[in-house]
């Protein structure tokens, strides 16, 4: 038991892995992060006993000169035992990195949380519906050309009653060869009718990707299958000659964009801006390209910084112009920004439906304590992982609010 995991994980250990394994002194900063250990208390949830609990598993030998797992099996008494430690400690996380804003050596244990989930699923240990989607993801791209006329019927259906509900010539353009944006939304319209409302008012130049943001594979740790599931979008802006590649309302496929297409695909991408759809909505705003009603939503309401855009890729005053330009009552989470409680869905978890259910709902108990303290009616957010899960505390705890979407408040403000 175990065997295929260690020799995995060890494959996987990079030099900066290596050294935050190396440099991690236990001095605790970490553990009152952490809104798992917060709320079960359970060692596993520890970051810092993250990193113990691999490096001692990984070591060639361990106490004295007994094979790596001898040691363990004594301290547990059992692989069972071992392997549900293994499972809490590697999928009961978020990746959210409130732990490393709090540790005096900025230690990245989401780093050891992407390696171990991959080498857990390799002994068939974990939620394996993540890792599914994340093949379906893959499989899409080889199949693109078998579905893609289905696809281009419903955004026709969509564009025609677009143009009937607004009464303009609003289009949906999808294959537009020099657009100068490639807009990559969710599955749903949902992602893609107020971002169309948007790029028709400022009169953007666009066209609609045959693909989608979300790259489940980047979940699991499997780096070879996230960067072919975004190379097909690469490949696609490149075929097309677009200037910018624009994401969605979603935390970890912004990321990927911001943070990994450059390692992943280099020269290729060097001359395509790379940007999340609130940054270029700001932009739009600010430079009077759009234009919105000033105090359209009166009630009190609040942000939840989703931790892939804020603490994990700077996106903080993009979002809170948006809402003060549409709303009059905007009250701020306590902590926010970097110091913000992660809302307990991200990580993959939502992917992992009833397995992992419970698992968030408690996770996400500080956000709810903050929503309360809030007093907001409404808990606006910029992530679909963040939304769902959201929603279901909301439902859980009966909080009594509405989850919104920046970008759903900007098209509903907006002056067509």
């Amino acid at each position: 038991m175990l065997t295929q995991f260690i020799e995995t994980i060890r494959q996987r250990i990079s030099r900066p892995l290596q050294y935050y394994e190396d440099i991690c002194v236990r001095c605790g900063a970490c553990i009152d992060a952490c809104h798992f250990y917060v709320e079960s208390k359970d060692p596993a949830h520890i970051p810092a006993y993250r990193m113990m609990l691999v490096k001692k598993l990984t070591q060639s030998e361990a106490s004295g000169n007994k094979p790596p797992l001898d040691w363990y099996r004594e301290f547990w008494g059992r692989d069972n035992r071992m392997a549900d430690e293994l499972q809490r400690a590697m999928w009961e996380c978020t990746g959210c990195r409130r732990c490393a804003v709090f540790c005096p050596f900025d230690l990245d244990t989401a780093l050891l949380v992407s390696a171990g989930r991959f080498s857990l699923l390799q002994e068939g240990l974990g939620p394996e519906m993540i890792a599914e989607i994340g093949n379906a993801e893959v499989s899409k791209g080889e199949i693109i050309d078998a579905i893609k006329e289905f696809y281009l019927e419903q955004i026709k259906a969509l564009e025609e009653r677009l143009q009937e509900e607004t009464g303009t010539g609003l289009q949906i353009p999808v294959e537009k060869e020099k657009a100068r944006v490639l807009y990559v939304p969710l599955v749903g319209e949902h992602a893609i009718v107020p971002v169309a409302k948007i790029f028709h008012a400022a009169g953007e130049d666009w066209t609609l990707s045959l693909f989608t943001a979300t790259n489940h594979s980047f979940f699991v740790g499997d780096m070879t299958k996230a960067k072919q599931t975004a190379y097909y979008i690469v490949e696609e802006a490149r075929r097309l000659g677009v200037k910018a590649i624009v994401y969605p309302e979603c935390g970890h496929a912004t990321r990927t964009l911001l943070h990994y297409f450059k390692s992943w695909f280099g020269e290729e991408i060097a001359d395509i801006e790379r940007i999340n759809i609130v940054q270029l909505v700001a932009s739009y705003l600010q430079e009077g390209k759009i234009r919105v009603r000033p105090g359209a939503f009166d009630m009190p309401l609040t942000y939840h910084d989703p931790c892939n855009l804020g603490r994990n890729g700077g996106l903080y005053e993009e979002p809170r112009a948006l809402i003060k330009a549409v709303a009059t009552d905007f009250r701020e989470l306590s902590p926010n920004r970097s110091l913000n409680w992660c809302c307990g869905g991200g990580g993959g978890l939502i992917a992992a439906a009833d397995e992992m259910e419970e698992v968030r709902m408690k996770a996400g108990q500080p956000k709810v304590e903050q929503i309360h303290r809030s007093g907001a009616q409404w808990v606006v957010t910029a992530c679909e992982n963040c939304k769902t899960q959201l929603g279901d505390l909301n439902e859980r705890y009966e909080l009594g609010v509405e989850i919104k979407g920046i970008i759903d408040l900007v098209a509903d403000a907006l002056i067509l």
